[in-house]
């Protein structure tokens, strides 16, 4: 990474936690800036695009040099969605409230007993996903190669698990619906949580709005609200 876009994404640390999180497990494929916008490319599932900086017009000249040479962009904040489309219109978008837990705030640890996943797990995790159009097997086999994990197992059964998104947000908790009630899922953050904690990594989420159960839990342990954040796909 250049040495002065890494210097405008360290005056920038919410909205650059993604893009620091993202391009420390993906290659950067391709890095333009101007002013004090940045935009680096990297591919994970798809070759996404993110973005940092707070200003329209230096986006608007970023974007006429990157001449949208992928259609997938991340760390999208609603400002910047008029300049974005301006020649392109939105395929899909997922929004979500992005939560960051301080630094010194350390959540009690788990009351259950966790442990990290394997990569083989990826098929089972998938196909209980709700998140199937925007993910794949081999997307949750990379994330459960390269990152923290954290699964729950009831007499032999693989009950509840939550992992990381390739910008090592925590994500994918999930509860299997008969165990459901139980705390399983709090206890699931907690683990993840100390995993990332221990590693001195920062600790995120990105959360749909509607969800306000994930949303309450975040809260309890701590977690502080950010922004808006989403992902796009152009046509």
């Amino acid at each position: 990474m250049k040495a002065d876009i890494k210097a405008i994404l360290d005056q920038k640390p919410l909205q650059s936690l993604p893009v620091k999180g993202f391009f420390s497990n993906y290659k950067i494929t391709r890095q333009l800036k101007h002013g004090d916008m940045v935009l680096l490319c990297g591919k994970s599932d798809y070759v996404w695009a993110y973005l940092c900086g707070d200003n329209p017009e230096d986006l608007f000249e970023v974007l006429g040099k990157f001449d949208f040479e992928t259609l997938f962009f991340a760390n999208v904040e609603e400002w910047m969605l008029p300049v974005i489309t301006h020649s392109r219109k939105i395929e899909w978008k997922l929004s979500t409230h992005r939560y960051f837990l301080p630094d010194g705030r350390v959540p009690d640890p788990p009351e259950f007993l966790s442990k990290s996943l394997e990569a083989n797990m990826a098929a089972y995790i998938y196909s209980r996903s709700a998140y199937k159009d925007f993910t794949s097997e081999n997307y949750i086999r990379e994330r459960l190669e390269k990152d923290v994990s954290a699964g729950i197992w009831i007499d032999g059964e693989l009950v509840g698990w939550g992992l990381t998104h390739d910008d090592t947000s925590l994500g994918f908790l999930h509860v299997v619906p008969h165990y459901r009630g139980q705390g399983l899922g709090e206890n699931l953050l907690r683990f993840l949580v100390n995993e990332k904690q221990m590693h001195k990594k920062p600790v995120f989420v990105n959360i749909e709005p509607h969800n306000h159960q994930s949303i309450n839990l975040v809260k309890k342990l701590g977690f502080q609200f950010d922004r808006e954040v989403s992902w796009l796909k152009l046509t």
